[in-house]
């Protein structure tokens, strides 16, 4: 019996235990389930600019931070347009809600977005000692050289996302730059990115993506169909989703990035990437962090001799070559996921006063 009573009280003990546990579990249950109960804080005023005169890469990626901020819950973004810029089919923000698009820049923000030109379009009082935090999208090593127009914005204090190791490498050589410096590399929305067509289904041709560098493009073409080559040359710009069929269709891209001036990343190899079609690119400075060549693409030097034994050696590759390379090229696709690069800002976002 005593054996028999100790046991009960054992029992007894753990159900109390469980109920004081249960009660406790339907008390969060109940916030969780009603979020409404509790004061939501005022979302803070986020400040975007655009000049938008067509559609760029470099517009795509504020579009994908406009978002960011969209998502975050804490910020709502707001973005003023200059009167010139375009409003056509290619304008990202073409549906967005009219409540967010501005008709002259806020007098007062709580954050403010700069990218590329857009510190022209700042008032004074925040170029040098700005009470409030400004993030700086580089998208382009070019800002580190000296005789470039956004060269002397590097001066005003801002934290500055670069958008691949390199840029930071430069920007830091200038000994010139006010405020934190990060690094977030491109994310690629592969929403928006088409089913990739089977390799035995895409046409049996060199598609030449040459927006940037025409000329070399049409010189390539003619030495390539000299020795029987079917080749598609791209010099101008088309609608987004064609574009990115072209890429689809294609066996093998080459794509010419600026040859003057480099690129900060080079998105359009990620997006070749993204369809399978095999991609070769030129090393342009940006694109270092992920097109590793002879792995997930070639990546030769930027001449034409060497562009074109890259083609060659592409062009003789064997099955088990070009699915290798396809494989390691999806991996580098999905590092570079969006969401990623959602994580990583919003995570700036967070800490945005002490790092200011």
């Amino acid at each position: 019996m005593q054996f028999h009573s100790s046991k009960l009280q054992q029992i007894r003990y753990q159900l109390e235990r469980s109920q004081s546990w249960l009660q406790e579990i339907e008390v969060k249950m109940n916030a969780w389930q009603s979020p409404s109960t509790l004061p939501l804080p005022a979302r803070q005023s986020f400040l975007f600019y655009r000049d938008y005169g067509g559609f760029t890469g470099g517009h795509l990626k504020v579009w994908d931070y406009f978002n960011h901020v969209q998502f975050s819950q804490r910020y709502s973004p707001l973005i003023y347009f200059t009167p010139q810029s375009s409003w056509d089919a290619s304008n990202p923000w073409l549906n967005l809600e009219r409540k967010l698009i501005l008709s002259q820049p806020l007098e007062y923000s709580d954050i403010i977005f700069m990218e590329g030109l857009d510190w022209q379009f700042l008032d004074e009082r925040y170029k040098n000692n700005s009470p409030i935090p400004i993030i700086n999208l580089i998208q382009h090593v070019r800002h580190a050289y000296p005789d470039n127009p956004r060269y002397p914005f590097l001066k005003y204090k801002a934290i500055r996302i670069c958008v691949s190791t390199e840029i930071k490498t430069y920007l830091e050589a200038t000994d010139q730059v006010n405020g934190e410096i990060f690094v977030i590399p491109c994310g690629l929305d592969l929403n928006l990115i088409p089913q990739g067509i089977d390799w035995h289904q895409k046409e049996d041709k060199v598609l030449i993506a040459a927006l940037k560098e025409p000329e070399l493009g049409q010189t390539l073409k003619i030495e390539l169909e000299k020795i029987g080559k079917n080749v598609e040359l791209l010099t101008a710009q088309l609608p987004r989703s064609e574009y990115l069929q072209k890429l689809n269709r294609a066996k093998v891209t080459l794509f010419l990035p600026n040859q003057t001036e480099g690129e900060g990343f080079y998105l359009p190899a990620l997006e070749g990437m993204a369809v399978g079609t095999l991609v070769i690119c030129p090393d342009c400075l940006g694109n270092r962090s992920f097109c590793h060549s002879g792995r997930n693409c070639l990546r030769p030097e930027y001449t034409i001799k060497s562009l074109l034994k890259a083609l060659q050696q592409a062009l003789q590759y064997s099955q088990t070559q070009i699915g290798e390379m396809l494989t390691h090229a999806k991996q580098t696709v999905h590092e570079h996921n969006l969401l990623k690069e959602r994580q990583a800002f919003l995570e700036i976002l967070d800490n945005i006063h002490e790092i200011w």
